[in-house]
């Protein structure tokens, strides 16, 4: 039992020194990036922070309706492909192309966005 848990710790310390230097590496403009997977684990991440971020915004301001969420659709696209080609500095085409980063976490953070949008939206707004 005890080798388990031994084994557990260091896979999980192990976890913890890999996400700890790939964080790093996303705020430093030019990283290299061999595993092409690891990036594309930050650019997911990434549109979390900013969906959640989005949906608060967008709740306090209010903005509603279908053009609040092709704004926030545009805003998504343009900045996780900004950080990639201008900030990272990588080659679109090395990942897929556009349309493979504009579809990278998107489902998962357009639900984000929208339940933090209604959320914030209807504590503050709804009477």
């Amino acid at each position: 039992m005890s080798q388990r848990r031994t084994g557990a710790a260091a896979q999980s310390d192990a976890d913890t020194v890999f996400w700890k230097k790939t964080l790093s590496k996303a705020f430093v403009s030019g990283s290299d990036w061999p595993e092409k997977d690891e990036l594309l684990d930050v650019l997911y991440w990434g549109k979390q922070l900013l969906a959640l971020l989005v949906g608060i915004v967008w709740g306090i301001i209010p903005l509603h309706g279908l053009l609040a969420i092709l704004f926030y659709i545009f805003l998504s696209t343009i900045i996780a492909q900004l950080y990639v080609t201008n900030f990272q500095k990588v080659d679109e085409d090395a990942l897929g192309g556009f349309w493979e980063l504009a579809k990278e976490g998107f489902g998962a953070a357009f639900a984000t966005f929208m339940v933090a949008w209604i959320g914030v939206y209807s504590a503050l707004h709804f009477n």
